[in-house]
């Protein structure tokens, strides 16, 4: 496995010593693995870089994540909140999980750096501002564990609040350790986070058990929606979720994160596809596969993600967006 490099690590150390003001981002919509990086991140340059300033940009925060440590210290910035934040310098931004420059929103648009960093797990990546340093490395099945290689190459201490971060980005970002990205480096960096106080129960309950009643309602109404279709030798299982579903509920969005697993849970189905409509004529397609590359699929669409966990935002309705895609597996698979 192909992994961070002690240089690369040196390099690092010495933009965030060179740099007084800080700022971390990633894509939007963050999940547990983006949010769990950059928390560990400043909490890492906080403890031991004492003299920094150093500020957390997203666009939103889903209340699954706000029993992380310092989770209060995110900003919320979008569009409108372009004139609290358009005045401020950097000397370093740190942009995690992004594999193009459409991914980070709004805040690299509002705010002035000299210097940019580039941590991602991601392949493919296009239309990228330029860094003074990329660290891309498909290889890791999470950023947060190359920020973890980061912190044990450093030589500097890290702490329990660190870790449970980092674990909480792993366990994100391989479904539990049950996804086909886990490997021998997931589970080493656990174990290793474990002994920090780290306790998975603690990460589990926090992550996959406070969901709430109205989501649970809005599940029943999305799995009523679930489709299995063969297609060539695969079996394709579809579900959808939109915005009077929601409305219905009084649910949003973000409770929908986790549902794109169910329709593989179905005995012998390859493909699982999750269509959200996000606004009119807008549809978030989510793909999931234990077997195919679902990110060329994605890439269709001008997608991308994982070779099997990827997505796509494509123009039109549920209907015809479903239509659409279900009518390319046809031709591809």
């Amino acid at each position: 496995m192909k992994k961070i490099s002690v240089n690369e690590v040196k390099q690092v150390v010495k933009l965030i010593k060179l740099s007084k003001k800080i700022f971390i981002t990633g894509h939007i919509n963050p999940d547990g693995d983006v949010l769990g990086s950059a928390l560990a991140l400043y909490l890492w340059i906080k403890q031991n870089f004492k003299d920094k300033l150093v500020d957390i940009y997203f666009n939103s925060l889903s209340q699954q994540y706000t029993f992380l440590p310092n989770a209060d210290k995110i900003e919320i910035v979008n569009e409108k909140d372009v004139n609290k934040i358009k005045q401020k310098e950097y000397d370093l931004g740190i942009i995690l999980e992004c594999s193009d420059i459409s991914r980070v929103g709004d805040i690299t648009s509002f705010v002035k750096f000299k210097y940019l960093i580039n941590i991602d797990h991601h392949q493919n990546h296009k239309n990228l501002v330029n860094s003074a340093l990329s660290i891309i490395y498909p290889e890791y099945a999470s950023c947060a564990e190359i920020i973890f290689d980061i912190f044990e190459l450093s030589k500097i201490k890290i702490n329990k609040d660190i870790a449970i971060c980092l674990y909480t980005g792993i366990v994100s970002d391989t479904g539990m350790f049950q996804w086909s990205n886990t490997n021998e480096h997931s589970f080493y960096t656990a174990s290793k986070l474990y002994s920090y106080g780290v306790r998975p129960y603690y990460i589990y309950k926090n992550l996959y058990r406070q969901k709430s009643y109205n989501s649970i309602l809005l599940l029943s109404k999305v799995l009523s929606t679930l489709e299995i279709k063969k297609i060539g030798k695969y079996n394709v299982g579809s579900i959808y979720v939109t915005q009077k579903m929601l409305k219905d509920t009084n649910t949003t969005l973000f409770d929908t994160e986790d549902f794109i697993n169910f329709p593989m849970e179905v005995k012998d189905v390859n493909i699982s596809i999750f269509f959200k409509e996000i606004g009119k004529n807008l549809v978030k397609v989510s793909f999931r596969s234990d077997v195919i590359n679902v990110e060329k699929i994605a890439g269709k669409w001008s997608g991308g993600g994982h070779k099997y966990a990827a997505g796509a935002t494509i123009l039109g309705s549920i209907t015809s967006v479903k239509k659409t895609v279900l009518k390319y597996l046809e031709k591809v698979l």
